[in-house]
C-alpha cells in the first residue's frame, strides 16, 4: 500500500484523497470512485472496507489473479456532500453531470441534477481530471446507489459488466434509463474509451448486506481486468 496521495480540494477546502494498493509486477490500474453523491453512502461504505482489507493483505492471492493489478481508490470523491449527507456538492453542482463530455448542457432539465455552470467547472471535476490523465486507467468502477440496482456498462466494459453482474445476480444495463449529459460514463467510457463501470448498488441496504454482497464484486472486478491484461504483450 502506498501512502494517502492529497489529488486536491473539494470547494469547501475538504481534501480529496487516493489510495493506492500497488502489485509488484503492476501491469493493469483500476479506478474505484465512491461517494460522487455524497448522500450514496452505501458507496463510501463498501471502498472504505475495502481499503481496510486491502491495507492488510493486497494483492491477494487468488486464483483468479493473473497478472500484477493496481487498485486506485478515491472515496469519498465528493467529501462536501458526503460530509453534509447531500448529493451535490459545497457548490450544489451534481459532480456526475460537470464533465466536459460533448452532451454536456447548461440547462437544468431536473432541479436533482444541477451541472453548473460550465462543463468541468467544479474543483473536484478538475481533480478527477487530472487524475484520468495522470494514471490513465486500464478500467474505472464508480459505485454509487439507487433504488433501480444495476451493473451499467459504458465504453468497452459490457464483458466486463456481465461478470460482476454474476457476483451480486443485478441487471447489465447500457442505458440507466434516463439521460446523464456530463457523466463519467459518458465521457471515460464512451468518449475515452474507458471500460467504465457504474455499480449501482440497493439504495437502503444496511452496511452488513452493503459489505457481504459487493466486496466480491470488487474483487472480481479486480480479477477479471487481470485476465484481460494477461493477453497484452
Amino acid at each position: 500500500m502506498q501512502p494517502k496521495q492529497i489529488l486536491g480540494y473539494s470547494h469547501e477546502n475538504r481534501p480529496i484523497e487516493l489510495q493506492s494498493f500497488k502489485a509488484c509486477d503492476e501491469k493493469l490500474k483500476v479506478l474505484f470512485l465512491g461517494a460522487v453523491h455524497g448522500d450514496e453512502v452505501e458507496s463510501h461504505w463498501l471502498l472504505e472496507e475495502a481499503m481496510r482489507q486491502w491495507s492488510a493483505d493486497f494483492p491477494r492471492n487468488y486464483p483468479g489473479y493473473k497478472i500484477g493489478v493496481t487498485a486506485l481508490v478515491c472515496s469519498p470523491f465528493n467529501p462536501d456532500g458526503y460530509f453534509a449527507k447531500k448529493r451535490t456538492n459545497g457548490r450544489g453542482v451534481d459532480l456526475n453531470r460537470n464533465l466536459p463530455s460533448q452532451d454536456w448542457t447548461a440547462e437544468i432539465k431536473n432541479p436533482r441534477y444541477p451541472p453548473g455552470p460550465t462543463a468541468g467547472s467544479e474543483n473536484e471535476t478538475k481533480v478527477l481530471l487530472s487524475l484520468l490523465e495522470q494514471f490513465k486507467p486500464d478500467g474505472i468502477l464508480s459505485v454509487h446507489s439507487f433504488s433501480q440496482y444495476q451493473v451499467n456498462s459504458n465504453g468497452p466494459s459490457l464483458e466486463w459488466a456481465k461478470k460482476l453482474a454474476k457476483v451480486c445476480g443485478y441487471p447489465v444495463t447500457e442505458d440507466i434509463g434516463y439521460p446523464t449529459p456530463g457523466s463519467l460514463g459518458t465521457y471515460a467510457g464512451k468518449e475515452l474509451n474507458i471500460p467504465t463501470i457504474t455499480l449501482e448498488i440497493e439504495r437502503g441496504l444496511l452496511k452488513e448486506k452493503v459489505l457481504s454482497l459487493h466486496l466480491p464484486v470488487l474483487e472480481e472486478a479486480l480479477c477479471h481486468l487481470s485476465k484481460m491484461g494477461s493477453k497484452k504483450p
